[in-house]
């Protein structure tokens, strides 16, 4: 073949899959409006049914939303990139855009702007005037549109009225007239009233008046530019609970799911009452749907409350493969801890629910795993590893919100920081509790390890990427330990896998005492706090600060050096990675892989949304890990930024943190450490975190 007919084939081939326009009719290029100051163009064109072919672009915050929903008067700030070549052609519709033109007014109608009026329809090319049937007869069928409208000047509220409130205590009258969204001196718009009639009807329905219904009418004078508007409330009567009914529970004990919901008949109607019990009714584990309903009795101002469930299967297995990227918890309670290891796994899982006919459910886990000792996605030193696990719950027990577990797992491969094969048996029993809709949780738990060591450490440790090849990791000696912890989780966070508003406060702590079962006396108590602030275009602002001591008061003499002052290798202090101090890899902030029995960490990052699947965030974290005491002068400053992108598996996170060499110590000593981890490509110190889930 000839190199004209190579570059033809490859032509046609970069176009095979190219959107054309429709032959004979005209393609929609562009749709702009002129005029409009009250209403953003984004606003109006969500209501039409002529489109503009799309480009691709970005957009702060999530999704735009639908026709006739707020805000009307701006739009989020975007930016308009390219239109790809697959990007399909709307084409032009005579009939249907002069019902769109009909449209934009009645927007402005409902807006309040009844003397809006369409000005001109401009369109290029010129060939389209407003008689034409909308066919294209020449060779330009690419259409821009512009709508120029004068909106007029709009209606204005002069009076709001609220009748029907007689009767009702005088705070809950005053709570009803503040959820009046239309305020006199403000266009009589038809979605603020629908949102006034809805607010009224939630604050009496929040306060016992389960049945409450309101009315409303607007009057406009169309001459005089002015409106009057009336809400008529029919509040009924203030509803008390009644009895609780559990249906589709099948063969599954209703008394359980009844104590579980843990109804008071007589109280004072609260639908606060009814998302605890869908809460608690969930937690119990063993359905797949929890539906909580009141159903209103308006003779006898009762609610009874129908609390309607599906059972999950009675058996399940899954199988299949994985990645886990360089994070672990060191209990089922505690936080998700940065390591510099991660894995490739298969797993098998099986599951036998509503075991002897009650609750109890019995969990079998298999996880074969490839283990990298670096941070993800290097593969570096792979080794062989394994998890098998077995759990048992029990909901319902020691009382009915309760949930006692028991739990056995053995854990072989190599150590995470100090990359020895190790074997881990662990047996843990316990019990969780939630409270107040379960937005606080509680365990208690007593843990029991044994630790052994099957080899030594190679010379430099391979998990110690980005260490000076100098220094060496102490080896650990085998251990046994044993412990009681105590964990309280408050979280009150619109919600747990992408807040944009809230706080979250934990607080962990353990007390091992020495005995033949435990090689320490060790105290250790770690809490952390976490705020979100919403900002304009949903825009977040996330903060969080956490500290952790570790006290050990005894210890066995025949542990190595390092395990008599810091305690078990697998429970240290440490720090760095991508769920800590992001300038530093996993195990190396503050005094290294060994570890510490101090740890302070504190990160502001401001998250900016891009639509509803990626988000770019800039971060600034600081911290540090060290012996003895807490070193509050030794900042280990960090500044960088993210990318996440929200996926079926959870949000893929790539980060860069950059180590600022002026604002590690207060002191001006020890600035950047010799052989400290760098950038890729670059002698800047600092890091790279490729992983998956959000940092806090």
């Amino acid at each position: 073949m000839s190199r004209r007919g190579v570059v033809v084939t490859l032509g046609w081939l970069s176009c095979a899959g190219c959107a054309s326009i429709e032959p004979g009719r005209f393609g929609v290029r562009s749709l702009h409006f002129e005029g409009n100051r009250a209403a953003s163009e984004a606003a109006i064109a969500r209501c039409m049914i002529t489109r503009q072919r799309e480009r691709f672009e970005l957009s702060i915050g999530f999704s735009e939303p639908g026709c006739g929903a707020p805000p009307f008067d701006s739009e989020a700030p975007r930016l308009r990139l390219w239109r790809w070549p697959w990007t399909e052609w709307p084409s032009f519709n005579r009939a249907v855009f002069d019902r769109d033109l009909e449209g934009v007014l009645r927007f402005y109608r409902a807006r309040g702007h009844y003397d809006a009026q369409i000005v001109e329809v401009r369109y290029e090319p010129s060939s389209v005037p407003a008689g034409a049937s909308g066919r294209c007869e020449g060779d330009d069928c690419a259409l821009g549109i512009t709508i120029v409208v004068d909106e007029g000047e709009p209606a204005r509220i002069e009076r709001v009225t609220l009748s029907g409130t007689e009767g009702l205590p005088q705070e809950l009258q005053r709570a009803a007239r503040a959820a009046i969204v239309l305020m006199p001196g403000r266009p009589p718009d038809e979605a603020e009233h629908d949102h006034s009639k809805r607010n009224i009807e939630r604050v009496l329905y929040d306060a016992g008046w389960a049945g409450a219904r309101v009315q409303g009418s607007v009057r406009v004078d169309v001459a005089r530019r002015s409106a009057s508007v009336e809400y008529r409330l029919e509040p009924g009567p203030h509803y008390r609970f009644g009895r609780v009914r559990v249906k589709g529970q099948g063969r599954l004990p209703r008394d359980v799911i009844e104590e579980a919901a843990a109804l008071r008949e007589g109280e004072s109607f609260d639908p606060e009452v009814l998302r605890e019990i869908q809460a608690e009714v969930f937690a119990l584990g063993a359905f797949s749907a929890v539906e909580v309903e009141p159903r209103l009795d308006p003779a006898l101002a009762r609610a009874d409350v129908e609390v309607a469930v599906t059972p999950l299967p009675a058996h399940a297995l899954r199988v299949g493969a994985g990645v886990m990227s360089g994070a672990a918890h060191q209990t089922d309670a505690s936080e998700l801890e940065s390591i510099p290891q991660w894995d490739v796994h298969l797993f098998g899982r099986y599951q036998r629910r509503h075991l002897f006919g009650s609750l109890a459910q019995l969990t079998l886990e298999d996880r074969p795993r490839l283990i990298f000792s670096a941070a993800f996605p290097s593969f570096e030193s792979p080794r062989p590893g394994n998890v098998l696990s077995v759990a048992l719950t029990q909901p319902g027990w020691p009382e009915p919100r309760t949930t006692a577990f028991a739990r056995g797992l053995w854990d072989y491969g190599p150590d995470p920081y100090l990359d020895f094969v190790r074997s881990k048996l662990s047996a843990r029993v316990g019990l969780t509790r939630g409270f107040v809709s379960r937005k606080l949780l509680t365990t208690l738990a007593l843990q029991q390890d044994v630790y052994s060591v099957l080899d030594e450490p190679p010379l430099p440790p391979s998990g110690a990427a980005g260490l000076d090849p100098s220094e060496t990791a102490t080896p650990s000696s085998s251990y046994r330990y044993s412990y009681f912890e105590q964990d309280l989780r408050f979280d009150w966070r619109d919600s747990r896998t992408r807040p944009t508003t809230g706080v979250y406060v934990g607080l962990n702590a353990t007390e091992a005492p020495r005995w033949p079962g435990s090689d320490w006396t060790l105290l250790r108590v770690s809490p952390e706090v976490r705020t979100y602030l919403p900002l304009p275009f949903d825009v977040v602002f996330a903060q969080r600060f956490a500290l952790a001591s570790s006290f050990v008061l005894d210890a066995a003499p025949g542990l190595d050096p390092a395990s008599r002052e810091l305690g078990p290798t697998d429970y240290r202090l440490r720090g760095g990675g991508a769920s800590s101090n992001r300038g530093f890899l996993a195990g190396t902030l503050g005094d290294g892989i060994d570890g510490g029995t101090r740890r302070w960490e504190a990160s502001l990052e401001l998250r900016v949304p891009l639509g509803d699947s990626l988000l770019i965030a800039g971060f600034a974290d600081a911290g540090d890990v060290s012996r003895g005491e807490y070193r509050f002068d030794h900042l280990n400053t960090t500044l960088g930024y993210g990318v996440r992108y929200f996926s079926l598996i959870g949000a893929i996170r790539l980060d860069i943190g950059y180590r600022i060499a002026a604002w590690q110590r207060t002191d001006g000593s020890n600035g950047i450490e010799d052989g400290a981890n760098e950038l890729p490509f670059s002698n800047a110190p600092g890091a790279v975190h490729l992983t998956i889930g959000d940092p806090f």
